[in-house]
């Protein structure tokens, strides 16, 4: 006989979705240009403000899309639902609505150390809230039967590898801002490519 739950993985997949969709929106507004611009400072201003928001506005919209695959790829791995492993979810996603204002705050401040670091513990409260969730998962046995050990120590190290380059660039920033810019986004191309969990993607639980 089959059992029904009555708290539904879709409806978290719904909010889930719906967050990551805002903030990655919201990313957009601090594109705009001076009011009352001159046209002969069109391109000047182009080349110094509005690139550098471009750049930021790119890297933290890919990485927010890193993030959506990888609680993408949790939330595929669950059987079940209960009200502890819901309220992680919830503060992880807070976490995920601060990204648009950090990226406004560095934009804005480049190359001040202070609004690198904001950035940088933001992403490390977001790997923080994905380690959460997993162990969360796995504490409660909320996955599918097919969840073994090998494959959550996958997860957990793929986790684990952006905090890495996230206390790095904290501590360059003190020295050069932009390096330190590239070194958060560096685990972003890194997650583009398939990694040890992907081999379970067509499992069938």
């Amino acid at each position: 006989m089959s059992i029904a739950h009555l708290l539904k993985v879709s409806r978290l997949e719904g909010l889930t979705d719906g967050i990551f969709a805002i903030a990655m929106t919201i990313l957009v507004l601090d594109l705009r240009l001076p009011s009352h611009l001159l046209t002969q400072d069109v391109w000047q201003i182009l080349q110094s403000d509005v690139f550098l928001k471009l750049v930021v506005y790119a890297g933290s919209f890919i990485l927010l899309g890193t993030l959506w695959v990888a609680m993408n790829f949790q939330l595929g791995l669950l059987n079940r639902l209960n009200r502890t492993y819901l309220w992680a979810n919830v503060f992880y996603l807070m976490v995920i609505c601060v990204v648009p204002f950090s990226a406004s705050l560095i934009a804005s401040y480049p190359n001040s150390s202070v609004s690198l670091t904001f950035y940088a513990v933001n992403l490390l409260c977001s790997s923080l809230g994905q380690l959460i969730i997993a162990q969360t998962s796995y504490y409660y046995s909320l996955n599918k039967s097919f969840c073994k050990k090998e494959l959550r120590d996958a997860i957990i190290r793929r986790i684990l590898l952006a905090p890495i380059f996230d206390i790095t660039a904290i501590v360059v920033s003190h020295w050069h801002t932009y390096i330190a810019f590239a070194l958060l986004l560096t685990p972003t191309v890194l997650y583009m490519f398939p990694g040890r969990v992907d081999k379970y993607e067509e499992i069938d639980g």
